[in-house]
């Protein structure tokens, strides 16, 4: 019996699978956009996939549900998209975003004992735009740096009248 298998398969416009999505550490984070996928099939969802860190990761939008719109602003508005270019109906091209940078806070979802996310438990992204981020990270940054009184707690600056509150 002959154990050679060859088969004439058409790959012209498929793309190799990347793995799976990825749960970020809650936080600030940056992330390059690398695709999109819209299906219709059941309503008008919209996936942006995105890389943070080597972390392959996806936000979705309902595009049939208006109270979804502000936060696809807020992504395009984040992916540099003047605020003036989206003031009525407009047509998006999408593709022309793949290697830009977004900026967004993360809300990692619950996770079972294996880091997968628990069922109804899902990921919060909040967009910005670059100079928001930049004075949030900034904000962050200052602190993380800020001394602690030896507890482990941040202790207020100026004001040692609330002692007997960390005791």
């Amino acid at each position: 019996m002959d154990s050679s298998i060859n088969i004439k398969i058409d790959f012209t416009n498929v793309s190799a699978a990347t793995g799976g999505i990825s749960i970020l550490p809650s936080g600030l984070h940056i992330g390059v956009i690398e695709e999109f996928a819209h299906f219709t099939d059941s309503g008008s969802v919209l996936y942006v996939y995105m890389n943070t860190d080597g972390l392959r990761h996806r936000e979705r939008f309902n595009l049939d549900n208006e109270k979804a719109l502000p936060f696809l602003k807020a992504f395009l508005l984040s992916a540099g998209v003047p605020d003036a270019k989206m003031a009525g109906e407009t047509e998006i091209p999408f593709h022309k975003f793949v290697g830009r940078m977004v900026y967004f806070n993360y809300a990692a979802p619950n996770t079972d004992e294996s880091g997968k996310a628990t069922q109804g438990s899902y990921a919060k992204y909040t967009f910005y735009s670059k100079g928001r981020y930049d004075a949030m990270s900034a904000l962050s940054s200052s602190e993380e740096t800020t001394t602690t009184n030896g507890t482990g707690t941040t202790k207020p600056e100026g004001d040692d009248n609330f002692e007997f509150l960390l005791s």
